[in-house]
């Protein structure tokens, strides 16, 4: 037997095919999800409950140094919490019940960094408890967050030396820790212990439990600690699904998931013990040891030995702010729009991944009315789209096609398609076809997503996995086919296949043309996206101090140094060309640098019409008007890293608007 393997290139996306035989692998096994990750797929929506000492001091991950005193909830309904998370169609909810400053939301016996030395309900309380009794009162699964790799509170708590506080993530924090362990060498023992300690608690005083965030997974695990707790998960709730061995992250936690994108992966050590190991066409960042993996983008490997759920946190990809809500003073937290939404989860369910919303509760208790309102207006969008199938088959399909069809022709623009990956992951191409006047014709995909290099912005027919969710060009028909192109193993299974006519998803930004950001682009590539009108942070865009209610944020992808915002303005008959004022949103202490390019598609070909010298964020704005030649059909707005870190320039065409003739 043949095992036919398709290995797809992110940079730039391109097929190559390998062939290999049952001889050269006489052992070889498809991997095979386990009962709890197929379950853990079909929730696809999960919600992240974000609450915790942070919420009270402005923090995002927490020093350990603030004192239990500021942690007090007046109005806290975690109720209100799991009816917010099931209007959001999320199946489970996961609370940080101790987050990396080392909080716990519980009484824990491990430490008196916890709820019992709090005003909250006099030192009575136990939102852990709360959160789990609502989440079975509503049906909902219970998950709880919780990291072994880093309790600032425990770490710091006999440290002699300096602190320089609050301490910050990127800078202080790291070499605090560091600090205190080269200075104690007994303390790894006893943070070991003390993480083990409330893993057993957890585990054994909330009943089932049906996933756990293991945040920073597999850290390099030099005193054991990941495995201990890996171990003592599975002997207490062995039907729970653990992050790390069950389920890995994308590399971002913007909601962006590779594609193509298998969940068979290989280890760094070749045991289920180890984070996923890069092929050697990913892209990673080696110097990350965090155990996140951001900036790590994975394909994963059709031979894999191992199946691993991918999972897709959002924190900026469903609302502005960070993981914990903030007051508008520290950083503004607000959802974003609809049309954003419904793009995060065709990017990340339509994909095949399963996707975690972040929720975060204020300083009331209360997720804020505006994520109330957001979530259910996503929830009851998707329903709408996707429980009223055109057409569904209703059982397991074995071979290369499936043909689907229904009494009267109607128009569809949809196709979900779910292969059996219970038997494993095959499909590696596909193609769809709808029957029109008689003869079978390609439905072409229309999937163009919200997205930044090398994540697939145009995702075409590839994997399938869990889901693949494809928007495809309208055709009026009664028939459709799905075949199988190129598999890693036959037959191929297909689990179901359903056509929809959804609504179209309508961009509503906060400008109106003659300003370019709010205008549907062409094609888009920047770093977390490109940004209209608004930061990264939800905040004005700003250059050196100045800042702008308009306009755009385009920043230099790491990898390829470029980010681009291309428009089609041949509809404009008046356009005659552009102003703006470019420069570096001072986001990162002055470090960025980029170079800004204006340019334009005429008469079949593209002329850079104005290229900027170096600009830093030390500089202030350039204010440049540029006329267009006649006739001008497209405009491409490109920023370019400077020669530092892409990553930290922040690029910013401000108040960026068509020029009209008069």
């Amino acid at each position: 037997m043949k095992i036919k393997l398709i290995f797809t290139l992110l940079l730039p996306i391109a097929l190559s095919t390998v062939t290999a035989t049952a001889q050269d692998s006489p052992s070889f096994e498809l991997a095979k999800p386990s009962a709890k990750q197929i379950t853990f797929a079909d929730w696809e929506v999960g919600a992240f409950i974000h609450f915790d000492l942070n919420t009270f001091t402005g923090q995002e991950h927490g020093d350990g140094q603030e004192p239990p005193s500021k942690f007090n909830p007046t109005q806290l309904d975690a109720e209100q919490w799991v009816l917010t998370a099931k209007a959001l169609g999320a199946k489970y909810a996961c609370l940080t019940v101790r987050h990396e400053g080392g909080f716990c939301l519980w009484p824990s016996k491990t430490t008196d960094y916890t709820i019992a030395n709090s005003p909250y309900k006099a030192g009575k309380g136990d939102i852990v408890r709360e959160f789990v009794n609502a989440c079975r009162k509503h049906d909902m699964v219970p998950a709880f967050y919780h990291t072994a790799a880093f309790d600032a509170n425990a770490t710091l708590k006999d440290y002699k030396g300096k602190l320089d506080l609050p301490l910050d993530w990127m800078t202080t924090w790291g070499k605090a820790m560091s600090s205190a362990h080269k200075n104690d060498p007994g303390l790894k023992e006893r943070l070991k212990k003390i993480q083990v300690e409330q893993m057993r608690e957890l585990l054994t005083e909330y009943g089932p439990i049906g996933f756990m965030w293991s945040d920073h997974w597999n850290a390099q695990d030099p005193n054991g600690v990941w495995r201990a707790v890996t171990d003592l998960a599975e002997e207490l709730q062995p039907e729970m699904v653990f992050m790390g061995t069950d389920t890995w992250v994308p590399g971002n936690e913007t909601g962006h998931v590779v594609y193509p994108m298998w969940n068979a992966v290989n280890t760094v050590d070749g045991t289920n013990y180890s984070r996923p190991a890069p092929t050697k066409n990913d892209i990673t960042d080696k110097k990350n040891n965090y155990g996140l993996l951001e900036t790590d983008v994975l394909t994963g490997h059709p031979l894999g030995k191992f199946w691993r759920v991918r999972e897709c946190t959002t924190n900026s990809g469903f609302h502005y702010g960070g993981w914990f809500w903030h007051p508008d003073s520290v950083k503004a937290t607000f959802p974003k729009k609809l049309w954003e939404h419904l793009d995060l989860y065709y990017r990340t369910v339509g994909l095949g991944a399963n996707t975690i919303i972040n929720l975060p509760p204020d300083d009331r208790g209360l997720i804020p009315e505006d994520f109330v309102t957001a979530a259910k207006v996503f929830g009851d969008e998707i329903k709408e789209r996707f429980s009223n199938p055109i057409a569904q088959t209703n059982k397991i399909h074995k071979g290369d096609t499936l043909e689907l069809s229904w009494a009267k022709p109607k128009v569809i623009n949809t196709v979900v398609t779910m292969e059996n990956i219970a038997n494993g992951q095959k499909v590696a191409k596909y193609i769809l076809e709808a029957y029109v006047d008689k003869k079978w014709q390609e439905l072409k995909p229309r999937n163009k997503l919200i997205g930044f290099k090398p994540y697939n912005n145009s995702p075409g027919y590839q994997t399938i996995g869990h889901k693949k969710i494809d928007r495809v060009e309208p055709v009026t028909t009664n028939k459709i086919r799905f075949r199988s192109l190129e598999s890693i193993v036959h037959p191929v299974e297909i689990r179901q296949m359903s056509v929809f006519n959804c609504p179209p998803v309508v961009k509503n930004f906060d400008s109106k043309f003659p300003f370019l950001s709010g205008l549907e682009s062409i094609s888009e590539s920047a770093h977390n996206g490109v940004k209209r009108d608004k930061n990264y942070i939800g905040e004005n865009i700003v250059i050196n101090g100045k800042a702008f209610q308009k306009g755009l944020m385009v920043c230099p992808v790491g990898k390829t140094s470029e980010g681009h915002i291309e428009f089609n303005i041949s509809q404009y008959q008046d356009v005659k060309g552009i102003t703006a004022t470019i420069g570096i949103d001072d986001m990162v202490d002055h470090n960025g640098s980029v170079v800004f390019i204006v340019r334009t598609y005429q008469n079949g070909l593209w002329t850079d019409l104005y290229t900027s010298e170096t600009l830093t964020g030390n500089d202030d704005g350039v204010d440049i008007d540029i006329d267009f030649p006649h006739p001008t059909s497209k405009v491409r707005l490109i920023t370019t890293d400077g020669g530092d870190n892409a990553n930290s320039d922040h690029a910013v065409w401000g108040n960026i608007q068509f020029k009209l003739e008069q």
